[in-house]
């Protein structure tokens, strides 16, 4: 152990999952080599340390050896507490999370002042300061906000609001000024609705629009914005020196805040990126994506992944920029509304590597005679081995017997059935799908659920299939020899649910 070569313990340490902090912990625990290896490794994502470790928040004791505490004088008495660190820890950061670094701060407030407060009376005299007001009751109440919708809080945050912005923003100058690796920044949506904490929720947009990030920042990889009212100009600052963005995930609360409701800052954030594979848009407010569109559809040559959350009305020139898309491994639409517009997607598209389909609470009109999805599946299903179709197959006939014959691959099967007579519509998929593994089944009416429905379904079953899910009720199958079995466990727990 003690005589390996640095590069193989880094290629060990290459096969611990990222978020598995007790492994890399225990690693740092071996020898000196071990710890100087393993050290980056627990470093490159501190923020994102689970709530159930207990002692989280004495990260941000850390940080405070990389700013002078002379200059906070309400930090200064604590300084006594702080131990040099052995290594540059900054520098390791590569995922900076904004709602978990809040969480961590407000988490040493409340441990750092009620350790102060129960050692008050034991310090010299130089040190002693006017403890606050109830001070250990508001931070628990102010905890809660994390947990639950607690607002029209009665106490005054004007303290609690010093000391946050006093820490955060500290911690934010030291990784400004040390880290020039940070490849994910996570701007999050948790403090919404919270109109007295407000001051915690637009920390990080403020600090980005007033300072210079750009060394910081550069290397960029994947950025999350799910903030609220957004600052429009944040995207653009990024835009102007972050290049590389591989995956953007982005919520549009409210489009009045943008530059002619048109989302240009968005847009000129999209285009400026050298290789854009993964781009979700979560659209809130109804807001006007037609350039957004356009965008995406300039980015058709490298775009691989594409999630469109609440875009309830595609028109049909936005539905061909889609259509160009045609290097796409993944696409997801939520909450669209299926009509004639969509015929450029649904009927005339056809991508190359489509192998991840999901359409998830649409809408759909019950005047459609021929199904779109057939023609959907029949130009793009030969790859797909994920496949999830919230939609009524009432008003989508022959769409299951499409599915069998050009989906051979499927792995995956996620599908709304509402009556239990409808089951036998899935039996040519598990006789054709040889690579079926999990169906899950939603919606359906237990009601409905008979005897020889049950019998019957389970009869046809592959003997691929390894997880059947009924209405989020999950059976593991052990193969057709158990039929007899699983039909006695699906007998009784819809019988209970009746």
């Amino acid at each position: 152990m003690t005589n390996l070569p640095n590069e193989c313990i880094q290629n060990i340490l290459q096969y611990v999952n990222n978020n598995d902090y007790k492994t890399f912990h225990s690693t740092i625990l071996i020898n000196r080599q071990w710890c100087k290896n393993s050290i980056k490794f627990l470093w490159q994502q501190p923020f994102n340390i689970p709530e159930n470790f207990k002692y989280r928040y004495k990260l941000i004791s850390i940080f405070f050896y990389f700013f002078d505490v002379n200059q906070n004088n309400l930090l200064y008495h604590n300084s006594s507490t702080i131990i040099s660190p052995s290594f540059n820890y900054p520098c390791f950061l590569k995922n900076l999370h904004s709602d978990n670094l809040a969480k961590i701060v407000l988490e040493w407030i409340k441990n750092h002042y009620s350790t102060q407060k129960k050692h008050y009376n034991n310090r010299p005299k130089l040190y002693q300061q006017k403890p606050f007001t109830s001070y250990r009751i508001k931070i628990k109440l102010l905890k809660k906000i994390f947990k639950t919708n607690l607002s029209n809080s009665s106490f005054d945050t004007k303290l609690l609001k010093e000391q946050f912005f006093l820490i955060i923003q500290q911690i934010l100058n030291v990784i400004v000024e040390r880290c020039s690796k940070i490849e994910s920044l996570y701007i999050g949506n948790n403090y919404s609705g919270l109109s007295d904490f407000n001051f915690v929720e637009y920390y990080m947009e403020n600090y980005l629009l007033n300072h210079d990030t750009s060394k910081c920042f550069n290397n960029l990889t994947t950025f999350n914005c799910h903030q609220p009212n957004i600052d429009p100009t944040t995207f653009l600052r990024f835009s102007n020196y972050v290049h590389n963005i591989t995956s953007l995930s982005v919520t549009i609360s409210n489009n009045n805040i943008f530059d002619d409701s048109k989302l240009k800052e968005l847009v000129q954030l999209i285009d400026s990126q050298q290789n854009l594979l993964s781009l979700s848009i979560r659209n809130e407010y109804n807001a006007d994506m037609s350039l957004v569109f356009e965008a995406i559809s300039r980015k058709s040559y490298s775009l691989q992944k594409l999630e469109l959350i609440s875009h309830r009305n595609l028109k049909n020139d936005e539905a061909k920029y889609l259509s160009n898309c045609i290097n796409l491994i993944e696409l997801s639409l939520n909450g669209i509304r299926i009509c004639e517009e969509l015929d450029p997607l649904l009927i005339y598209s056809k991508f190359l590597n489509l192998k991840d389909l999901r359409f998830t609470k649409t809408y759909q009109s019950s005047s459609i005679e021929v199904s779109p999805f057939i023609s959907m599946i029949t130009n793009n299903g030969s790859l797909l081995n994920y496949l999830h179709l919230d939609i009524d197959l009432r008003i989508n006939s022959n769409l299951l017997k499409t599915i069998s014959k050009f989906c051979l691959n499927l792995c995956n099967f996620i599908i709304s059935i509402h009556e239990g007579e409808m089951l036998n519509l899935l039996y040519p998929i598990f006789e054709n799908c040889k690579k079926l593994t999990l169906i899950s089944i939603n919606d359906v009416n237990i009601d409905g659920l008979t005897e020889d429905i049950l019998s019957d379904f389970i009869n046809h079953i592959s003997i691929n299939l390894t997880c059947l899910i009924l209405n989020d009720i999950t059976f593991t199958l052990k193969g057709s020899d158990d039929n007899y079995s699983l039909f006695n466990l699906l007998l009784g727990t819809f019988l209970r649910h009746i």
